[in-house]
């Protein structure tokens, strides 16, 4: 018997879907192997939710290309979520910053960011998609591999459960492990009650203090470059191999060297009052120091030298700078001046002062990165760093040599502000400074006399440690001398304040828990940041 047409005729059922994701598969591949690399820090939860909305069915064609819109829109937010990139609120504030970079240098950037591995990288990946999609359901090998993540996640993140439940719950509370919260507040507790105090009256009758604040110079950069042995670094009478600068960005990092008197304060307080006893040069000045300012800048980006003067008391007027010859340009194209030629002149202008004791910050972006180089264009980043650095010490050398011949009694310290991320890590390319990891901050800061009658050997500081440890070398030089002949760093380095490592820029936190480092973005939970 022959089916009626009406039976013929009718449609068939429709097919049960299936679990693929499409193209969205390359998507969260390069997730994952972005994750399993370290390059991204990937939440399992929110994106096996967006995968499964994704799979979710969806009828007519205006509807379709709704979803298709705002899974873009979802997409995008969730791979900035999973990057380690500051939040949306604080990277806004920081692009306003762009508007003042040279092209040059924002096409340098954007070269880092987009490397030619990360572009063969993303061919790879689509050519392996196109191929292995023929053949395999990479749809449903995502999903399972974000349920085995999430599933990893739930248990890791499990109330633990006390060993022996018959401890006495005192001496188990006691026994217990702090969390990265109770230890970060602990931290700062802390460092709420150390102070290193100046007192009078001192112990020479006539002698400066010069604090040199140098801009991109960290321990990890002249590994990099192979001037970790430099010479200059021998010179001085002390040297940090440990010491932490606590930011990555130069306005935060002056003022928490002029309040290096007090404990390591959290970066909002870095903007409020605290007492004068923690403001390094107020001491100074109150031993009767002459305070003064120089800068190889005009100090206009970022409003670097209206924060040092309000926020950090350093209130004076800064050294002429006519006449002085340019060495470098900045990256917004601003004139740098030979650090040479400004340390020189303030020398001049000393020379003619008749103060008993002068007490200078000088600061430096000469390693700042994106500056060009009018002697020598065209360098790479890597080259152009090297070439600024070594000129740069040579400056140091030369000056220090001009502050030996003319006999002036002078404590020379140097601070780095912080490191040029010069060769960048998985989490951050090169230059990229928003996380203040160890590579960024753990810089080489020194202390030399010069003028004295001892010849010194120098005193290397390895344990961790930070501001409040110059500011107690320096303390102590004005109560004891350290011109005489018998001068020895160690009579003035011993039982210096340790100081264990937290890191702070506007949006995260750096902090070291046993061999790990722990990173805390925008106020949320602690991951554990690969610190290679």
């Amino acid at each position: 018997m022959k089916p009626s047409h009406s039976a013929a005729s009718a449609p068939a059922p429709e097919a049960a879907p299936s679990l693929g994701l499409g193209a969205w598969s390359v998507y969260f591949i390069a997730k994952l192997l972005l994750t399993w690399q370290g390059t991204l820090n990937l939440h399992p939860a929110p994106n096996l939710a967006f995968a499964l909305l994704l799979l979710m069915p969806v009828s007519g064609k205006l509807w379709l290309r709704v979803r298709t819109a705002l899974a873009w829109i979802a997409g995008a937010a969730l791979l900035y979520h999973d990057s380690w990139l500051p939040s949306p609120e604080i990277a806004l504030q920081q692009l306003s910053t762009l508007k003042g970079f040279s092209l040059h240098y924002l096409l340098d950037l954007a070269g880092r960011a987009l490397s030619l591995s990360l572009l063969t990288g993303a061919v790879i990946l689509l050519c392996g998609y196109w191929l292995l999609s023929r053949y395999l359901r990479l749809g449903t090998l995502v999903v399972i591999a974000l349920l085995g993540l999430s599933g990893r996640q739930l248990w890791q993140d499990r109330p633990q459960t006390p060993a022996n439940a018959a401890v006495d719950s005192g001496a188990a509370a006691q026994a217990a492990p702090q969390t990265p919260d109770q230890q970060l507040a602990a931290f700062f507790k802390s460092e709420g009650q150390r102070i290193v105090k100046f007192q009078g009256p001192l112990a020479d009758p006539g002698f400066d203090v010069l604090l040199l604040h140098i801009c991109s110079l960290a321990w990890d950069d002249l590994r990099a470059i192979g001037m970790d042995q430099h010479p200059l670094l021998s010179r001085f009478d002390f040297l940090f191999s440990n010491f932490n600068s606590v930011t990555p960005y130069s306005g935060p990092a002056a003022l928490r060297v002029l309040r290096a008197s007090c404990g390591q304060p959290k970066h909002s307080e870095l903007y409020q009052s605290a007492p004068d006893s923690c403001y390094l040069f107020q001491n100074l000045a109150a031993l009767g120091f002459k305070t003064e300012l120089a800068l190889n800048h005009d100090g206009s980006f970022d409003d670097f030298l209206k924060q040092i003067r309000a926020d950090g008391r350093l209130n004076q007027p800064l050294m002429p700078q006519q006449g002085l010859p340019v060495g470098l340009r900045s990256f917004d194209s601003s004139p740098i001046y030979s650090d040479y030629a400004v340390l020189n002149r303030w020398l001049e202008l000393r020379q003619q002062d008749s103060s008993a004791h002068v007490a200078a910050y000088y600061n430096t972006i000469s390693l700042h990165d994106g500056n060009t180089i009018p002697a020598a264009p065209g360098l790479n980043t890597m080259d152009s760093y090297k070439y600024r650095a070594n000129r740069l010490f040579s400056d140091l050398g030369q000056f220090i040599d001009q502050l030996e011949k003319s006999h002036r009694k002078l404590i020379l310290v140097m601070v780095p502000e912080h490191g040029a991320a010069l060769r960048g890590d998985k989490q951050q390319f090169s230059g990229l400074r928003e996380i203040p990891t160890p590579r960024i901050t753990i810089v080489p800061a020194a202390i030399k006399v010069i003028g004295g009658q001892g010849h010194p050997s120098q005193m290397r500081i390895d344990q961790p440690s930070s501001y409040l440890a110059v500011s107690a070398i320096l303390s102590r030089m004005m109560n004891k001398s350290p011109f005489g002949a018998d001068y020895q760093p160690a009579d003035f380095g011993r039982d210096l304040p340790a100081t264990p490592y937290v890191s702070e820029s506007a949006s995260s936190i750096v902090m070291q828990s046993g061999k790990r480092f722990l990173l805390q973005q925008d106020g949320g939970g602690w991951t554990e940041y690969p610190v290679q």
